[in-house]
């Protein structure tokens, strides 16, 4: 849910009102503008009145979301999500982690192979499916284990 609130609303009113969201079990993330200051609620907001809230004074608009994504939109999270992979940081503004390999893992030389090929060619990591679930059970299912051990040599050799 994001709620608008009016321009000049006072600092403890805004207090006010996210001790009451949060009081009703929702985590709300302000955004505050040059010109307005927005919620993002995040959590159960089916139980909240959108009436109820729009009959506060200082609330200019109430808008449900119902999209999957809140926790990485930007209007709920506006820093960048920052993942450090042994080393490598996947996310922010730094540089594009290139990533590469192949879809399935089928043996050591020819993991170690591609590990090669994907760094000379700017790859910082390499992914593999070393576990392929089928739905039949006589189609090739991955190498399982093996091909994780595959994957680690690759790793130690380039």
């Amino acid at each position: 849910m994001i709620i608008t609130l009016k321009k000049n609303t006072p600092q403890p009113e805004i207090d006010r009102l996210i001790q009451n969201f949060e009081k009703q079990g929702v985590q709300v993330n302000m955004i505050s503008g040059a010109n307005y200051n927005v919620f993002g609620l995040v959590g159960d907001t089916a139980k909240l009145d959108e009436r109820r809230i729009m009959a506060n004074e200082w609330v200019e608009d109430v808008t449900r979301i119902a999209a999957p994504y809140k926790l990485a939109n930007r209007m709920f999270h506006p820093e960048d999500s920052v993942i450090d992979v042994s080393g490598v940081k996947v996310g922010g503004q730094e540089k594009i982690v290139v990533i590469g390999g192949p879809c399935s893992v089928e043996g050591e030389a020819m993991i170690c192979d591609i590990a090669q090929q994907v760094k000379d060619a700017g790859g910082v990591m390499l992914r593999g499916g070393a576990y392929k679930p089928r739905t039949s059970p006589y189609a090739f299912q991955g190498m399982g284990t093996e091909g994780i051990l595959a994957m680690v040599k690759a790793r130690e050799k380039t």
